[in-house]
Formats: structure tokens, sequence, C-alpha cells
């Protein structure tokens, strides 16, 4: 499974969400692999992780744009899931990445959005979706401890309202990436010091795997219909 975590402005929610996703993963006994395309440090994490001894270890792949697609080919059977940070710029790679999705997570400031970055990343989720029509986005509200306000969480309503079909998490993560839980560690690492924001991260992560399983239903259900079509043509 491939999810992609994008976002439209220079934040490390995205960096801080994937890494989360991921060690998570791993620990429910699948192979995980985090790719990045954004040249975030995701590399120095792991290899700092592994130098900790902190468990489980990810592995990790940065890869340039124009090799994203050749070496999710490669990557693919050797692993249960892929979890990409995507970065936020319009590139060959992110595109690649969108289109070989089967979730895209997007968090979101309603505080700091830009109207040019914003309809930048639109304009990509939709075209990714000529390419992958199955392709699903999650939006997840990012916030200060207080928040979201009412203006806040109408301005994230709003995003999500304008790319079709997307949904937006029950879960709202309140400043994810505020502390450094030490090299190569994670807030999902250090749930006995700061347990709500590792607990808002696991009720994430409950919502964005079971959020692709409904997807993966449906295209076994398409790939069954098209081989019962295929069997009674042929006879």
């Amino acid at each position: 499974m491939i999810i992609a975590v994008v976002n439209q402005h220079s934040s490390p929610e995205r960096t801080v969400v994937a890494r989360n996703l991921a060690v998570l993963r791993a620990r429910a006994g699948r192979r995980v692999c985090l790719m990045t395309t954004a040249g975030n440090g995701n590399s120095d994490w792991s290899e700092d992780r592994s130098h900790a001894g902190v468990q489980p270890w990810i592995e990790t792949h940065q890869v340039g744009s124009r090799a994203v697609k050749t070496r999710l080919a490669a990557l693919r059977p050797l692993f249960d899931d892929i979890l990409i940070d995507a970065g936020t710029r319009d590139t060959d790679g992110c595109r690649c990445v969108l289109a070989e999705s089967r979730l895209v997570v997007v968090p979101v400031r309603g505080c700091a959005l830009e109207l040019d970055l914003q309809y930048h990343l639109l304009a990509r989720l939709h075209g990714a979706r000529t390419f992958n029509p199955a392709m699903r986005v999650l939006f997840v509200a990012v916030s200060d401890a207080a928040g979201p306000g009412v203006s806040e969480r109408a301005a994230v309503l709003a995003h999500v309202a304008r790319v079709d079909d997307a949904t937006l998490a029950e879960t709202v993560l309140h400043a994810p990436a505020a502390r450094d839980y030490g090299p190569g560690r994670c807030v999902s690492d250090a749930t006995t010091c700061d347990p709500d924001p590792a607990a808002e991260l696991r009720a994430l992560y409950d919502e964005v795997y079971p959020a692709a399983v409904p997807m993966a239903c449906a295209v076994q259900a398409q790939i069954s219909r098209q081989e019962s079509l295929t069997r009674r043509m042929s006879r």
C-alpha cells in the first residue's frame, strides 16, 4: 500500500505525520519503507534511530524526482507499506507519487492558508485523479494548543470542499512538531512523557489505514468483474 503525505506550504507537520505513521505501521508487524522526494533529512533520521537503538527501525530511501517511478517499482515487492513524504513543490516526482498512491494525507493549518499555494496544491490533486481515479484524499487539521477556532475550522472545511470526494479527518493535531524527542525519535516513541500528541497521532493512524481498506476492496471487486467478463467473452 502506498500512502503519500503532502502539504501546500513549508511546515514540519508533513514530515512528523509521515514518520509517526511509519513507526506505528511498523509496530503493527508490517514491512515499512519511508521514502522522501523532499530532501528533508529522513535518511539522517533513520540513521540516528538505528544508532540510538530505537525500535522499530524504519528503512528510508531518498529519491530524486526523475527516479521515483523506477524506485517505487523496485520497492513494492519488498515492503507491505510505503509511506512517501512528497514535499510541497509541484515536481515530476510529486506528480508521480500522487499517481501511484492509494491515499494522500494533507496536513493543513487553517490560519496559514495562502491562496496561491492552496490552488497550486488543489490543481495538483485534481490532476493526479486523471491518472489515478481511485486515489483518496484525507485532510488533517493542524492547530495550536487552543484551536482550531471557528474561523480556522471554516477555512479548513472550505479547503477540503474544493477537492472532489476529499474528507477531513476527525483527528485534529495540536502542534505535533513542537518538541524534539531526541535523535531518531518521534512523538510515538514518547508516549509516556508526551501522551496527548502521541494519542492524537495514534488516532490519525487508526483513521488513515482503515481509510484505505474500502479502496482495496473496490479495486479487488473491479478486478473480479473484469476477470468474470473476460471468462464470459472467451466462451
